[in-house]
């Protein structure tokens, strides 16, 4: 389903691969007190492309009554309701690699 969940499960994609791939040799991982300091917080742009990405991958598996995506469509009679593994997958898959550029490109 479509829904505010997919957002969650693409932000706990995204959240997940920061704190045990980017973050994990970090002490502390998180510096509470910079939440509001910019130099110290990532640009985003990785984060929101391969959100963007995952959106994508949640329509075309997605199968609503509203909705059958094409890729739905090729699962089973009705459809086939993938939307929110194949976001995730599409979110871990495209993430990192955008994380690494990031960090290279502008070092936060």
């Amino acid at each position: 389903m479509l829904t505010s969940f997919t957002g969650v499960v693409l932000w706990i994609a995204i959240t997940l691969e920061e704190e045990f791939i980017f973050r994990r040799n970090m002490k502390p991982h998180f510096v509470w007190s910079d939440w509001n300091k910019q130099e110290k917080l990532a640009i985003g742009i990785a984060a929101a492309i391969a959100f963007c990405t995952g959106w994508v991958g949640s329509v075309l598996c997605m199968a609503q009554y509203y909705y059958t995506g094409p890729l739905a469509k090729l699962v089973g009679d009705d459809g086939g309701d993938m939307g929110n593994y194949v976001g995730f997958a599409f979110t871990c898959l495209v993430y990192p690699p955008l994380r690494y550029w990031e960090l290279k490109r502008f070092g936060r």
